[in-house]
C-alpha cells in the first residue's frame, strides 16, 4: 500500500506536465480533427501499459441542426485497453472510463493552460492549473492512466481484469458511444469513471437525469415592408412557446427546465419562417421524467397551429436516466470509503444535478461510482481549474479501490 502511494506521489510533477500538454490540444466535441489528434496522443500516452490498444469506430448519429434539419454526424473513435487477467466467470471485471472531448471548440478563446498559486478555503496556499478540460475531463484521463499503471505495477491482477475505455462525445450526451455502452455494459461487474469531484472534494452519490428537447417552429416568410401581415413570425411564436415551457419551473420539486438557446431568422427585413428552441431538463426520478415529457409535449401541441400557418415539431428527450443510490450503489460507496481509509483519505458524498456516462451505465445495469477524477471547480467556463496535488491523490484512491475489489471477500453480484 505504501509503495504505490509513494510511487504516485513522486510523479506529481509529471502528471501536471502531461495534463498541461493534453489540455493545450483542442478536442471540442464537434471538432473531429481535434478529437483525432487527441486520440492519437492518448494511444502514445497509454503505451507504457504495454497492452494493445483497440480502436473502436463509433457509428454515426443523427441530430437536428439550427436550421431545423435532421443531419447525420460522425464523431471520433473510442479507445480500449485490457490489462490484468483474461475475463472469466471467476474473475473480477472492472471498467475504468472517461471521455476525452471538451466543451471548448477550436473557435473558443480558451485554449491554453496557466499555472498559478491560490489559497484554498482554509487559507493554505496550493498549486493550481487553469485550462480547458483540466478537470472535465482531461484531468481524469491523467488520473486514470497513472492509476492503471500503478495497479499493473503493484497489484496482483491474476484474478482481476481491468478494461480502460475513452470516449469522444460525452459532453454532447454520448449520442454515438451510447451504442457501445449498450453492447458492452454487461461484460463488467463494476465501473469507475473519472469525472471530477464536486468543488469541496466530495464524490457524487446520486445524480439527476437529464436530456434536451429540440423544438422546431415553422412559420411563413414575408417581406417585412411590402407584405408583413402575410408572414408568420416563427421567432415570436417560438419565444411565446419558450415562455410557456419556462413556466413549468417551480411546479414540481427538483425539476428544472432551462431554455438554453433559440436560433431563428436571418435578414431583419424578412419575417422569419423558422426557429429552433433547445431546452435542457433535469429530473430526480422516473415520475419526474414522465411528467416533464408529457408537459413539454402538451405545450408543443398547444402551439401547433397549421391552420394559422404555424407548425411545431418536437425532437430529443430525456436520454440520461436519474442515477439513484440503490442497494448496489450503497455497497460500492462503502467499498470506496473502506479503500479511502486505507490511504488516509476521508470520503464525503453529495448529490449532483449534473449527469455523466455513469447515468447511462447505471440504467444499463452496470453499477458505478463516477467521480474518481481530480478536484477543482468552474468546469464549462474559461476559469476551469484543477488542484494539482489532487491528481496523485485521486490516482492513489483509485488504486486503493481496485485493491479492495481485488480482495476475494468483495461482493460483486447482488
Amino acid at each position: 500500500m505504501q509503495e504505490f502511494q509513494s510511487w504516485l506521489d513522486q510523479h506529481q510533477e509529471s502528471m501536471a506536465d502531461e495534463l498541461e500538454q493534453l489540455c493545450n490540444l483542442n478536442s471540442g466535441s464537434h471538432s473531429n480533427d481535434g478529437l483525432t489528434q487527441v486520440a492519437d496522443w492518448l494511444v502514445d500516452y497509454f503505451a507504457p501499459l504495454k497492452v494493445p490498444v483497440q480502436t473502436i469506430e463509433l457509428q454515426s448519429y443523427e441530430a437536428v441542426d439550427d436550421l431545423g434539419l435532421r443531419r447525420t454526424y460522425k464523431t471520433g473513435n473510442a479507445l480500449r485497453w485490457d490489462i490484468g487477467c483474461l475475463p472469466s466467470e471467476s474473475s473480477k471485471r472492472l471498467l475504468l472510463s472517461i471521455h476525452y472531448d471538451t466543451v471548448y471548440g477550436p473557435e473558443s478563446p480558451f485554449q491554453k493552460c496557466v499555472r498559478y498559486s491560490s489559497r484554498d478555503a482554509n487559507g493554505h496556499l496550493e498549486n493550481r492549473m487553469r485550462g480547458p478540460g483540466v478537470i472535465d475531463a482531461k484531468g481524469g484521463l491523467v488520473v486514470m492512466r497513472w492509476a492503471a499503471m500503478a495497479a499493473q505495477r503493484f497489484l496482483d491482477l491474476s484474478r482481476t481484469s481491468l478494461t480502460i475505455i475513452t470516449t469522444p462525445d460525452e459532453e454532447i450526451g454520448s449520442p454515438a458511444s451510447i451504442r457501445l455502452w449498450q453492447e458492452i455494459a454487461g461484460q463488467f461487474d463494476f465501473a469507475m469513471l473519472f469525472e471530477p469531484t464536486l468543488p469541496d472534494g466530495s464524490l457524487v452519490s446520486n445524480r439527476k437525469g437529464t436530456g434536451t428537447f429540440v423544438i422546431v417552429v415553422r412559420g411563413k416568410a414575408a417581406h417585412a415592408g411590402r407584405n408583413f401581415l402575410d408572414g408568420r413570425n416563427a421567432v415570436v411564436h417560438a419565444s411565446k412557446l419558450a415562455v410557456a415551457i419556462d413556466s413549468l419551473n417551480g411546479r414540481r420539486s427538483d425539476v428544472t427546465l432551462n431554455v438554453g438557446r433559440i436560433r431563428g431568422g436571418d435578414a431583419v427585413n424578412v419575417v422569419p419562417d423558422m426557429a429552433v428552441i433547445r431546452v435542457n431538463v433535469r429530473v430526480t426520478d422516473k415520475g419526474d421524467s414522465q411528467w416533464v415529457e408529457s408537459q413539454v409535449q402538451q405545450i408543443a401541441q398547444e402551439f401547433n397551429f397549421p391552420e394559422n400557418g404555424y407548425t411545431v415539431e418536437m425532437h430529443g428527450g430525456l436520454l440520461s436516466a436519474p442515477k439513484p443510490i440503490d442497494r448496489e450503489t450503497s455497497h460500492w460507496m462503502q467499498v470506496v470509503e473502506q479503500a479511502g481509509a486505507m490511504v488516509d483519505q476521508s470520503i464525503r458524498w453529495k448529490a449532483s444535478g449534473g449527469a455523466s456516462d455513469g447515468n447511462k451505465l447505471a440504467s444499463l445495469g452496470l453499477s458505478n461510482i463516477d467521480t474518481f477524477g481530480p478536484e477543482g471547480d468552474l468546469l464549462h467556463s474559461d476559469q476551469e481549474w484543477v488542484r494539482l496535488a489532487s491528481l496523485a491523490k485521486k490516482a492513489i484512491l483509485a488504486v486503493a479501490v481496485i485493491n479492495q475489489i481485488n480482495n476475494e471477500s468483495t461482493v460483486l453480484k447482488f
